[in-house]
């Protein structure tokens, strides 16, 4: 992250400071003094259970804590039109600080902000909450219901809840979840298909997204979708030019863009306040900074906008993920990405890129009575050729491959590797190489590659145990989806049995190991 020490802890969020500063940052005091509290610094860097420095006192300026110390000490330090808060004996912590975030995704999912901002006359937006079966059974009424409301040309945009405590979710980001274990769980928009909503629908766009990462959209939708990305390298629904191959990772998935930059393309402040108010309602939970792809031209373009106008409610550490496969080709923009990183403010700043996902790819066999590989292979065997996953997935940066090579020259030209969605081993034990191989041939030092500090996220499958000496060797920081504990355990443990469930977000391996690593969710 960005700054100094103090920087980790200089947007606190303690219950008493969010009445005092929550919503509020452009209209709060330059200057405040708290005393009488129990603030707790979080500041020992060691690999213990030690906070760290606890205070009385703090003294604020411009949103940044300068000291930290008693009453005595601290109190002096206000101005004469400062504000002295009395904590009364309160305890004030640190602000999360989630490595690996995306509330670009999840602010047009968030029920409560759509409805709020886009209202019928706009969007007419409906929620289908409950289970995939009640789902399917009342979906074409509702879709009815909707078109009855709009007007011809009008955007409909469906929101599937997947349960109150998303129960009914399928996979995670590792496609490891109660598929297949239980009979209520299937993702219902694979039994929605764009025929239905384009029977149901021939006069309106319609999008229907859940709240992960699933998308159906109907031919007027689709339609709309190339007007804004025609280059069939930044949308799959452009077919690609004789002779041409589609890459395997396009720019990035519609449910990225498609509400973003096409369904919103002429209320574009609507959708700056869609964004703006899901980071406020993150900050709201005590969120304070994050890292996240910049997933979309739009993500740029708002969070730009907000940032100049001081209205950036949470800080955020953004990377590249837009077209590298092709981008990545070029020494100009390997150079430039090699030599932004850290521009930016302190609410928004450059940390880096990656390529691709890293595979399923693992070094482990799924156990022969898995209920889960035999249900894998049928399907597999349903949809003519191998199923995608970690049972026998090739991995995406084998040495010598395209994207191998890629993250070759990028890391060689100086870039950070960093906001990596990951899921086996196997890709880890290449990337790791990779990484290390490529720094090596630029000239660099194991410190000078202890100081990028390179990261993958997510640990749905990695590491193993003998692979966290070396993410500890060269300062790789593993990112930890804590989703996956419950989300992926019970399916890893059929598929491959206990050994590889103790793969699964394995947070105090890491720490024993002394590799810096954190939960994201």
């Amino acid at each position: 992250m960005k700054g100094n020490k103090l920087w980790y802890f200089s947007m606190v969020m303690g219950w008493v400071l969010l009445a005092c500063l929550m919503g509020q940052a452009q209209q709060a005091p330059a200057d405040m003094v708290f005393v009488n509290g129990k603030i707790i610094t979080a500041d020992d860097e060691s690999f213990t259970s030690n906070l760290g420095t606890i205070a009385q006192a703090m003294h604020i300026q411009n949103g940044k804590i300068l000291h930290i110390g008693t009453n005595d000490q601290i109190r002096p330090m206000a101005s004469a039109n400062g504000k002295v808060i009395d904590l009364k004996g309160r305890t004030v912590i640190p602000g999360f600080i989630l490595t690996h975030e995306h509330p670009w995704d999840w602010s047009p999912v968030t029920p409560a902000l759509v409805k709020k901002i886009l209202t019928d006359d706009i969007v007419v937006s409906r929620i289908m909450s409950g289970s995939p079966e009640e789902n399917l059974r009342n979906f074409p009424a509702a879709l009815n219901e909707a078109v009855s409301k709009a007007k011809p040309g009008q955007w409909i945009y469906f929101m599937f809840t997947l349960g109150d405590n998303y129960e009914f979710s399928g996979g995670g980001n590792g496609g490891f979840g109660r598929n297949a274990l239980d009979p209520k769980v299937f993702n219902v928009l694979q039994r929605i298909t764009k025929d239905m909503l384009d029977a149901g629908a021939p006069n309106n766009p319609v999008l229907l997204r859940d709240v992960f990462t699933a998308t159906v959209a109907n031919q007027k939708a689709i339609d709309e979708a190339v007007k804004v990305f025609p280059l069939y390298h930044m949308n799959p629904y452009v077919t690609p030019p004789q002779g041409m191959v589609r890459s395997a990772s396009p720019a990035a998935s519609p449910m990225r863009w498609m509400f973003q930059d096409v369904m919103l393309k002429d209320h574009y402040d609507k959708l700056v306040e869609v964004q703006r108010l899901g980071m406020e309602w993150w900050a709201g939970y005590g969120m304070t900074a994050y890292a996240s792809n910049a997933y979309a031209p739009t993500n740029l373009k708002v969070y730009k906008e907000l940032d100049a106008a001081g209205r950036m409610p949470i800080r955020n550490m953004w990377t590249w993920n837009w077209n590298p496969e092709y981008l990545y080709q070029d020494p100009f923009f390997l150079t430039d990405m090699g030599t932004r990183l850290n521009e930016g403010s302190d609410y928004l700043w450059f940390g880096g890129g990656v390529i691709s996902t890293g595979s399923g790819c693992s070094t482990a066999d799924p156990l022969p009575d898995s209920d889960l590989a035999k249900f894998r292979a049928a399907q597999a065997a349903a949809q003519g050729g191998p199923q995608g996953g970690p049972q026998g997935a090739a991995c995406n940066y084998t040495p010598g491959s395209a994207r191998g090579n890629l993250l070759y020259e990028y890391v060689k030209a100086g870039g950070r590797f960093i906001n990596l969605h990951t899921v086996g081993d196997k890709d880890i034990d290449n990337m790791m190489d990779l990484i290390v191989k490529a720094s090596k041939d630029a000239g660099m030092t194991d410190d000078q590659i202890r100081a990028k500090r390179h990261g993958f996220y997510h640990t749905v499958m990695w590491p193993r145990p003998d692979q966290a000496p070396k993410l500890q060797q060269y300062n790789f920081m593993a990112s930890s989806d804590a989703f996956e504990i419950y989300q992926a355990s019970p399916a890893v443990m059929d598929y491959f049995g206990e050994k590889v469930a103790n793969w699964v977000v394995p947070n105090k391996r890491l720490v024993d190991a002394k590799v810096y690593n954190s939960f994201e969710m």
